[in-house]
């Protein structure tokens, strides 16, 4: 580490949030699923699809977010934003499944 200014960054947490998308929508998508008699299965695909690359985007922006904190380039305003955007979804995610259950587990 050293004493320069660290500046940007800003973007890299545009990537993250990216990443981080799917775990959101999975929200919207399970509150759906749960909130109505009508079953799609679109919407199941969905929900599915969307736990799948929530996990697997939570994990890339994970890793994205220690090798950025590591190489001590960026502000440290864009890394706790990204590490807050990871943890955040992670707490979606683990939402997303427990409001609708899925009746095959």
């Amino acid at each position: 580490m050293s004493n320069d200014l660290r500046s940007g960054g800003y973007g890299m947490f545009g990537v993250t949030m990216l990443f981080c998308l799917p775990a959101m929508l999975d929200v919207f998508v399970s509150a759906q699923i749960s909130g109505t008699s009508y079953y799609s299965s679109a919407l199941w695909f969905i929900f599915q699809v969307c736990q799948y690359l929530g996990v697997i985007g939570i994990i890339v922006a994970a890793a994205l977010t220690i090798m950025k904190a590591s190489e001590g380039k960026i502000s440290r305003l864009a890394v706790t934003l990204m590490g807050c955007s990871v943890l955040f979804s992670v707490f979606l995610l683990w939402y997303a499944v427990h409001i609708y259950r899925s009746p095959w587990f």
